[in-house]
């Protein structure tokens, strides 16, 4: 129809070039929205407070055992042992002591005597060390020697009798030489003194009865 007004609404054009810049927004995974917006906003925030502490907590390592044997050798015990005292197969405590120079067990009714022209001594020491009774175990062996100690200023030298005695230690038969005297008021009736720790412990003064005491012939354990 002539002079009829024009009704179509012209559109604005956007200044410039003429060109639309359209700009493109990546949206999460449907599936992941979904699941947080079931989640209540406070399990929400300790979930994500987790998942930061675990991200960065360091990695732990598991320790592997050490191996007991050193590069020399010697093996790490500690400063408290048990060992079975041979022939009787008897288990005594003995204190690995690196201040003392030579080894010791404690011995009563000391008798040196002598046979087929062999110098021997026999001596007993109790099962029971703590109480100082019960059974009895008493040896009769040859004399190794003889060492003299300096108990103090103005006191007499002690002599005291050496001999060899065989004991074991975690599945070994072991020799060493022992002086004998009297330890009723040692908390310990065995000493091992450095003359036998340097060829076979070094001694943690931190762990105590590393080792099992039992010989060869035992069939597992002690």
């Amino acid at each position: 129809m002539a002079g009829a007004p024009n009704r179509a609404k012209s559109r604005s054009q956007p200044q410039g070039s003429g060109t639309t810049a359209r700009v493109s927004m990546r949206r999460p995974p449907t599936a992941t929205v979904r699941m947080l917006s079931a989640v209540p906003m406070p399990y929400l925030s300790i979930a994500l407070v987790l998942m930061l502490l675990c991200a960065a907590a360091p990695a732990v390592q598991k320790s592997t055992p050490k191996d007991p044997v050193r590069a020399d050798g010697l093996r790490e015990a500690g400063w408290l042992q048990s060992i079975r005292l041979q022939p009787h197969g008897v288990r005594v405590t003995a204190k690995l002591d690196t201040g003392a120079k030579s080894s010791a067990i404690h011995a009563v009714e000391v008798e040196r005597f002598e046979r087929n022209g062999v110098k021997r001594v026999r001596f007993s020491l109790y099962k029971n060390h703590a109480e100082q009774s019960g059974t009895k175990l008493t040896y009769d062996l040859p004399v190794a020697g003889t060492v003299r100690i300096k108990r103090g200023f103005g006191k007499p030298v002690d002599e005291r009798v050496i001999v060899r005695l065989s004991f074991c230690i975690d599945g070994e038969v072991m020799d060493g030489r022992f002086s004998l005297v009297n330890r009723a008021n040692r908390n310990y009736p065995v000493l091992l003194g450095r003359e036998f720790l340097k060829d076979h412990f070094v001694v943690n003064a931190a762990k105590t009865f590393v080792f099992p005491y039992g010989c060869p012939s035992d069939k597992g354990g002690n």
